[in-house]
């Protein structure tokens, strides 16, 4: 994986999303709907800190199958899921 390859990172929760990596002196913010071009690098040393692979997972979007892939992030479907997806799926959705 090139680590300086950059991916389109957004926030998809109803809150700011924060994290630091201290080695490396980044401390990034995410408003509700923003995005950012991350290096694969960062992601990579956001995935070994406390808590990093749940955020990329729980909170942020990666939009990249190869780069989820390789940072060992598990989704379901709904990882995919913008707002207005949700909403049709409770709405019109079968049980």
């Amino acid at each position: 994986m090139d680590s300086a390859k950059k991916y389109l990172v957004k926030n998809r929760s109803a809150g700011m999303v924060v994290y630091r990596i201290p080695e490396i002196g980044i401390r990034r913010e995410f408003m509700p709907g923003e995005s950012k071009k991350v290096d694969f690098d960062e992601l990579e040393k956001l995935a070994y800190q406390p808590g990093g692979r749940e955020l990329m997972a729980e909170y942020l979007i990666i939009n990249a199958e190869d780069a989820l892939d390789e940072l060992g992030i598990r989704r379901e479907p709904e990882y995919w899921m913008n707002e207005q997806n949700v909403i049709n799926l409770l709405q019109n959705g079968s049980l």
